[in-house]
C-alpha cells in the first residue's frame, strides 16, 4: 500500500513539474488568425440599394441591403451621425414591415445605446410595438419620442402618430387618440 502511495506521489510530482513525457505533440495546432473583414462592397452601395428598393416598399429586398450596411457599421464606425441614424431607422422599419419586430427591437436598441435622445428610434420602437398591437408600450415609446422632439435635428420633423400607417390598427382607439392629443400640446421633456 505504502509502495503504491509513493508512486502516484512521485508521477504526480513528476507530471506537475513538467518532468512527464512531452504532451504537446498531442495538442492540435493553433488556427490561423482571423481573416480580416473585407465587404463585397463599400457601405455607401449597400445603403443606395437599401434606399431604393426601402422607396419602392420591397423591405426583403431592402432589408438585406442594410442588414450588410448595419454589419460593416458595426465593425468600422465610420458613417456620420445623420447618415447611421437613418440606417438603423430603416433597417428597423424594414424588419416591422417584414413582420420581425425582434429585430426591429434589437436595431433600435443599439441606436440608443448610440444615442438615446433621438426620438426617432423612441418612435420607431413604437411602431414595433404597435405592430405586435400592444398599444400600451406604444403609447409610452410615443411619449418618449414626443418628450424628445426638441432634439430633432434641423430639417427633421416627428410624423404624426395620427396619420401614420404604423399606428392604423389605433385608429378607432380613443385612448390612441387622446393621449396623442395631449402628447402634441405637451411641452417637450413634460
Amino acid at each position: 500500500m505504502k509502495s503504491a502511495f509513493l508512486l502516484l506521489s512521485v508521477s504526480l510530482f513528476v507530471t506537475a513539474c513538467g518532468l512527464g513525457p512531452d504532451m504537446t505533440k498531442d495538442r492540435v495546432e493553433r488556427p490561423p488568425s482571423p481573416t480580416p473583414f473585407i465587404p463585397e462592397k463599400p457601405i455607401a452601395e449597400y445603403l443606395r440599394d437599401g434606399d431604393s428598393a426601402y422607396s419602392a416598399g420591397n423591405f426583403a429586398e431592402a432589408l438585406n441591403a442594410y442588414k450588410r450596411a448595419f454589419e460593416i457599421e458595426q465593425r468600422e464606425q465610420k458613417l456620420e451621425e445623420k447618415q447611421r441614424s437613418a440606417l438603423i431607422r430603416n433597417l428597423a422599419m424594414s424588419y416591422i414591415k417584414t413582420g420581425d419586430t425582434e429585430h426591429a427591437r434589437l436595431t433600435i436598441a443599439y441606436g440608443l445605446a448610440k444615442n438615446y435622445n433621438y426620438p426617432i428610434f423612441h418612435y420607431t420602437l413604437a411602431c414595433s410595438h404597435a405592430a405586435d398591437g400592444d398599444e400600451s408600450n406604444t403609447l409610452y415609446r410615443l411619449r418618449t419620442a414626443f418628450n424628445f422632439r426638441d432634439k430633432m435635428p434641423k430639417g427633421e420633423k416627428l410624423p404624426d402618430p395620427l396619420t401614420d400607417s404604423c399606428f392604423e390598427s389605433f385608429s378607432g382607439s380613443e385612448t390612441f387618440r387622446k393621449a396623442i392629443a395631449e402628447m402634441k400640446r405637451a411641452k417637450p421633456g413634460e
